[in-house]
């Protein structure tokens, strides 16, 4: 286990992995070529400029709006990310974290140019050990119209919770929850899910939610640096509500 601290991102990433990662999600920008829906990502790293000290640039097409330049400070005790979109009105992110291995607690700001607001500020803390991953935050978005330049700070105050337990490594065999609560809506959502191995090349996923949502993953490594995923979704509480099935294709270079 690191000692080091990691990224905002990474508090509870085991088990939003587990829970959430490959699975059938609608993304808020569609992009068709005939029936395709597709995107390209691409992210580029520069080493270390000073001891600590990196960059790296982050390219989503056709998605233009999502591509970022971010500059990174990280010792033992703390990590500290900064970036700006490259957009006609920038975005600034600001995150940092500090930790001592087991423990860390993070913040993540962004401040939206357009309407000189606060967009966004999220804080969370987390406890990583060998048997038990746990991690709590606290999201809250400013919903901003550029229009009138009003924002509402209120309406999206999200408190998350998330559990992730390996129970065989080796075989990426693990079990994690999810309990997300809405102040506003005073909604909670549990979701429960788990993963293993059957092949070295196969790893299988599924899922259930509290609201009747049923999911599944399987995917394959073709190669080293292919994968098949097929994923599956359907709300059995809900009988109008088609099944959801996705293809997907990766290629690591």
């Amino acid at each position: 286990m690191s000692r080091q601290p990691g990224i905002y991102s990474h508090i509870g990433k085991n088990a939003t992995d587990l829970l959430y990662g490959d699975y059938i999600r609608q993304s808020p920008i569609h992009y068709y070529y005939n029936v395709i829906n597709w995107s390209l990502y691409f992210k580029c790293q520069v080493g270390t400029i000073v001891p600590g000290l990196s960059t790296r640039l982050k390219l989503f097409i056709p998605d233009q709006s999502s591509n970022k330049v971010e500059v990174q400070y990280m010792n033992n005790y703390f990590r500290v990310t900064t970036g700006i979109s490259l957009t006609k009105n920038p975005l600034l992110t600001l995150s940092g974290v500090t930790g001592i291995g087991f423990f860390s607690i993070a913040t993540d700001i962004s401040f939206d140019t357009a309407t000189k607001t606060l967009n966004e500020y999220n804080a969370g803390l987390s406890f990583n050990t060998d048997i038990l991953t746990a991690s709590l935050s606290l999201v809250k978005n400013a919903q901003c119209s550029n229009a009138s330049k009003v924002c509402r700070s209120d309406k999206a105050d999200t408190l998350k919770a998330h559990f992730y337990r390996p129970i065989q490594p080796l075989a990426s065999t693990g079990v994690a929850a999810d309990l997300t609560h809405k102040f506003v809506s005073k909604q909670t959502t549990l979701t429960l899910g788990a993963q293993h191995c059957l092949f070295p090349f196969m790893l299988i996923k599924a899922r259930v939610t509290s609201d009747g949502n049923l999911g599944a993953v399987v995917q394959n490594n073709i190669f080293s640096a292919l994968s098949l995923t097929i994923a599956t979704e359907l709300n059995v509480l809900d009988t109008m509500k088609p099944a959801k099935l996705g293809l997907s294709l990766s290629l690591k270079i």
